[in-house]
């Protein structure tokens, strides 16, 4: 995993952030998230922790699982008169994939395991995993996934946008008994088109200044106006950081960003990067020259000492490394 899904994954562990996007998402559908409410189910999760007969590594075995979303939390909501248990997973995505629902369809195949080999009773600790099936209480209700997919590439989301898309051409009677994985997609432009400040995260900064990162005017105006870019969390600034070519050293303390500061510090860099690829160009110029310049002094010497223009070809070619045809060249030019 690279620094930029690194620090991707980091962010959106936030509950604020989580909450941002399923209301973004599903506000729409009547989907309220109180950040407050959201209870903690870590991203990552040893799922079948017992080791095998022989205490054997249970990583090496098939049945390890420890991957769920980059962030996921649980939570207990009202539609109407119904109560439900959510279990809401986003997946930061920062490129196209063509297999997403399919690592959807993992991820929620594996969160929903994580619940059922703990509600399961009557099963020894140090079961096989699946022996769950056997103690499932009658009755018991699990919680149900609600994924949505991050997407923070540019451009547009290319992909299937569902586990259907990939099954190509199915007859209507047999496709509605099957089931399916949508993946939700909320992409940066998304955000966007929603005021930064009206975030309960500061989300709307970072998809902005991605977004926007090729626009100054753009940028330099959300920077001037929105408040929420003199506050960017320290998380938030990494995610923009890691998505920069260039990018910039905070100190370990600052838990806070005001992007005006951090915006003078990218430019500060850039010019110097400018001034010292500059003089790398030039250094490098400079020996070009003067291999040039040498070049040209040696078949001088050459042809004053009376060689032949096919013998000084030769040496060029076996003391300056020079392609055959290239040596010819200048041999001709310099001796016409």
């Amino acid at each position: 995993m690279g620094a930029k899904d690194k620090a991707l994954k980091r962010y959106l562990s936030e509950f604020n952030v989580i909450a941002d996007i399923f209301r973004l998402a599903f506000g729409a559908d009547g989907l309220s998230v109180d950040p407050a409410k959201l209870t903690d189910l870590d991203s990552v999760q040893v799922m079948a922790t017992q080791p095998k007969a022989g205490g054997k590594n249970v990583k090496k075995e098939s049945s390890y699982r420890e991957r769920i979303h980059d962030g996921v939390a649980t939570m207990e909501a009202e539609f109407g008169e119904s109560a439900v248990r959510l279990v809401l997973g986003v997946e930061g995505q920062t490129k196209v994939s063509q297999a997403m629902p399919l690592r959807m369809l993992q991820y929620e195949d594996q969160t929903m395991t994580f619940f059922a080999e703990r509600m399961a009773v009557n099963v020894r600790s140090g079961a096989a995993p699946g022996d769950w099936f056997a103690g499932w209480p009658e009755g018991a209700v699990l919680p149900s996934p609600l994924s949505v997919t991050l997407y923070t590439g540019a451009g547009e989301w290319t992909g299937p946008r569902s586990l259907r898309e990939m099954q190509g051409s199915i007859p209507e009677a047999l496709s509605r008994r099957m089931a399916d994985i949508p993946l939700n997609i909320v992409t940066f432009k998304d955000i966007c088109e929603h005021d930064p400040d009206g975030f309960l995260s500061d989300i709307g900064v970072v998809a902005a200044y991605i977004y926007h990162e090729r626009n100054s005017d753009k940028l330099q105006e959300l920077i001037e106006t929105k408040e929420k870019f003199r506050h960017l969390s320290r998380k938030g600034f990494d995610v923009i950081n890691t998505h920069r070519k260039l990018a910039i050293t905070m100190t370990e303390d600052m838990e806070e960003i005001d992007m005006h500061y951090a915006e003078q510090e990218w430019q500060r860099k850039a010019v110097k990067r400018g001034i010292d690829e500059g003089f790398k160009l030039g250094e490098e110029q400079g020996k070009a020259d003067e291999r040039k310049n040498n070049i040209g002094i040696f078949i001088d010497g050459c042809r004053d000492f009376g060689a032949t223009a096919e013998a000084i070809v030769i040496q060029l070619v076996k003391r300056f490394n020079l392609p055959q045809e290239e040596a010819a060249m200048l041999v001709e030019k310099r001796l016409s």
